[in-house]
């Protein structure tokens, strides 16, 4: 696969993404999904054959990268892996388009989302009551009653109760965070202060259970998008007894628990069959609680060696074809041309119905060319592009770039708005290089979160020719919003050049980018670089492959400026990101923490996005960070096989295909 950011992102945001306009309709709840099987199986049998009744028989194959075989819900951390187990799994709770967690998830709950509403269903509702007194918060959890295993086992608390415990043993290595919580109680069992059990957790019956935590911390909701394990499966049934402090396997020993078993049960929409020469095949769960999969037989296949090798392939034929769109207007020649996308070759050649990759100009151009249309989406393939939630960006610290002795002053704002001026102004030359493949944001936050902040005006100065189309940054305005910036900081300006700097401040600065020429942002940066020598200010680019020692150095206050990466899917917290212990940019404006800490204790939705918000024009006023664009996954689709119309309409980085999977249909 081609990658130009590290590797493929998530898996499991693969989609076809169709955006409907207009305006919101009456909130109308679909009809909640009742279990029950749709072909006659023995209670779920693990032998069943997963065609449920009159289910289509032609595969639906879905690419990945390449497979570490670690197929245990509570070990697998690739996002193959990850994937692969998803197909099996029933998860707790779960996120809507926006992000934010279905709390009501037995009844659903109606959400809008660009313009339609959406009913979201889930196995669970979660309540959260904080209680300002104690400065404690009860997550009530509740689940439905009527839920299997696919093989045919219920699926009640004491399961969740049984993953829950694994993942807060302190021997558990895994993926999931849930274990490094404040819950009351958990530290002591942790660390064996003869305590058998975890005070704070509380089954409330066969179906209903409650956690207690020590303060609030709005991510822990998040970490209960855990998968419901099987513990007559997973577990050891006769080590589980609740009364006596017994939860299915001995404490401190997960080792049988975390053994990679032979293949991962759960109450997914498909039953895990066998891996085989790079290739995963399931089949359909008739049981499955949303009703059975239209497509009884699904493959999860490696596709990187693949692509690789069709692509070398290409790369040796004789001969540059032109690349489509470009071709010289004098050319007559009608002949047909092998398109020199890999991507696009293997789908319509039926090798695979559904892909994630990273698209480049050039090969946006090529899928187009695949198409009858001329067009990214067609008659053999339907691509969309899907906000990933990583963004890129410019980190300046304050305390390194400032004038005088005060990093917070109007000084020296000045100089740093300066910098984040100039980077804002070129940021038009990474859409030339992406096209599509990418989103030019105005915000540190990913543009499909319901955190985002809603205006699209904000900048450091509309002095400059602003736009995300290409064309040539106008230097002249430019450099009169840079120098004023400059000037207002202290610095001495002679016509269009610096020729000094203020006290605390200089003339020469560096700013370190990770991969070097590797990185998708260097040309940005050293553009800009240019630009600023123009006008006597020097900035030097380190390049370095290290990227643990850059965090290290930038971590510790080392660095001025730096290119940087972040996920926000990864316990987004605008306080620890900004002004926490581990922070990158370690801001000790005093209005600004107080600020972020309140943000973050913010119990209702409405309260925290206000606050978000208001962060988000503070940290751009105190000119520490220059959101530069999001990543952008392609979402190939063979529009030839599959009934595009049957998957998930407007899908985001937070709610993947796999949501809906039991709709797809095969043409």
């Amino acid at each position: 696969m081609k990658v130009i950011w590290k590797k493929v992102l998530t898996a499991a945001a693969l989609s076809v993404m169709a955006c409907i306009a207009g305006c919101s309709h009456k909130e109308e709840k679909k009809p909640k999904p009742q279990p029950q099987a749709t072909a006659v199986v023995d209670n779920g049998n693990i032998d069943a054959q997963g065609k449920g009744n009159g289910q289509s028989d032609v595969p639906l194959v879905i690419g990945c990268d390449k497979l570490s075989k670690k197929f245990n819900p509570f070990i697998a951390k690739t996002v193959p892996d990850q994937q692969a187990v998803s197909l099996t799994q029933l998860y707790l709770t779960g996120n809507d388009r926006q992000g934010r967690i279905v709390y009501n998830g037995i009844d659903g709950e109606v959400r809008t989302y660009n313009g339609s509403n959406y009913t979201y269903y889930g196995p669970a509702d979660i309540e959260t009551r904080y209680n300002s007194k104690k400065d404690e918060t009860l997550y009530y959890i509740t689940l439905r009653d009527d839920l299997k295993f696919s093989d045919g086992e219920p699926v009640t608390i004491d399961d969740v109760l049984f993953t829950i415990y694994v993942l807060c043993d302190k021997n558990y290595k895994g993926g999931y965070k849930l274990g490094s919580y404040d819950i009351k109680g958990l530290s002591r069992y942790q660390k064996n202060k003869n305590v058998k059990n975890i005070a704070g957790i509380r089954r409330l019956g066969n179906y209903k259970m409650s956690i207690a935590t020590n303060g609030f911390d709005a991510s822990m909701v998040q970490s209960l998008k855990i998968p419901i394990c099987p513990l007559h499966y997973y577990g050891n049934i006769e080590k589980y007894n609740y009364s006596k402090k017994k939860f299915g396997f001995k404490k401190g020993d997960i080792s049988t628990v975390c053994a990679n078993k032979t293949s991962p049960v759960g109450a997914g929409p498909y039953r895990f069959v066998k891996y085989e020469q790079k290739v995963i095949y399931y089949t359909s769960n008739e049981i499955y609680y949303k009703g059975c999969p239209q497509i009884a037989y699904v493959q999860l296949k490696e596709m990187k060696e693949i692509l690789n090798a069709t692509q070398a392939k290409i790369d040796s034929q004789t001969g540059q074809e032109t690349v489509p769109g470009n071709e010289n207007p004098e050319d007559t020649k009608k002949e047909p041309v092998l398109n020199r996308s890999a991507e696009a070759l293997e789908m319509t050649e039926g090798t695979v119905d559904v892909l994630d990759t990273v698209l480049s100009k050039e090969d946006i151009s090529w899928v187009s060319y695949a198409n009858s249309n001329g067009e990214i989406s067609g008659n053999k393939i339907s691509t969309s592009f899907l906000p990933t939630g990583v963004y890129q960006y410019i980190g300046i610290n304050p305390d390194n770039v400032r004038a005088g002795t005060d990093a917070y002053s109007e000084e020296s704002r000045n100089l740093r708005k300066a910098f984040a001026t100039a980077f804002s102004a070129f940021r038009s030359i990474l859409y030339d290089y992406y096209a599509d493949g990418t989103c030019i944001i105005q915000y540190p936050c990913s543009s499909a979160s319901w955190l985002c902040n809603s205006k699209e005006d904000i900048n450091y100065s509309q002095a400059y020719n602003k736009n995300i189309n290409g064309d040539a940054v106008n230097k002249d305005n430019l450099k009169k919003a840079v120098l004023s910036y400059l000037g207002a900081a202290g610095y001495t300006i002679d016509g269009t050049s610096v020729t000094g700097a203020p006290a605390g401040a200089d003339t020469e600065y560096s700013i370190i980018v990770a991969g070097g020429r590797n990185n998708p942002l260097y040309q940005f940066v050293s553009q800009t670089a240019d630009f600023f020598k123009e006008i006597g200010i020097t900035l030097d680019i380190v390049q370095s492959g290290d990227t643990k020692a850059i965090k290290k150095r930038i971590a510790k206050g080392r660095l001025q400026l730096w290119a940087g990466r972040c996920d926000t899917g990864k316990d987004y917290n605008l306080y620890k990101r900004y002004a926490g212990s581990e922070s990158l940019f370690g801001i000790k404006e005093p209005k600004f923490v107080k600020l972020a800490k309140r943000a973050e204790a913010a119990v209702k939705d409405s309260i925290k996005k206000k606050k978000y918000q208001g962060l988000y024009d503070n940290i751009l006023e105190m000119a520490v960070e220059v959101p530069v664009i999001e990543q952008q996954s392609a979402i190939m689709c063979s529009s030839s096989r599959i009934n595009t119309d049957t998957m998930a309409k407007d899908i985001t980085v937070y709610y993947s295909w796999i949501n809906e999977i039991e709709n797809i249909e095969m043409k």
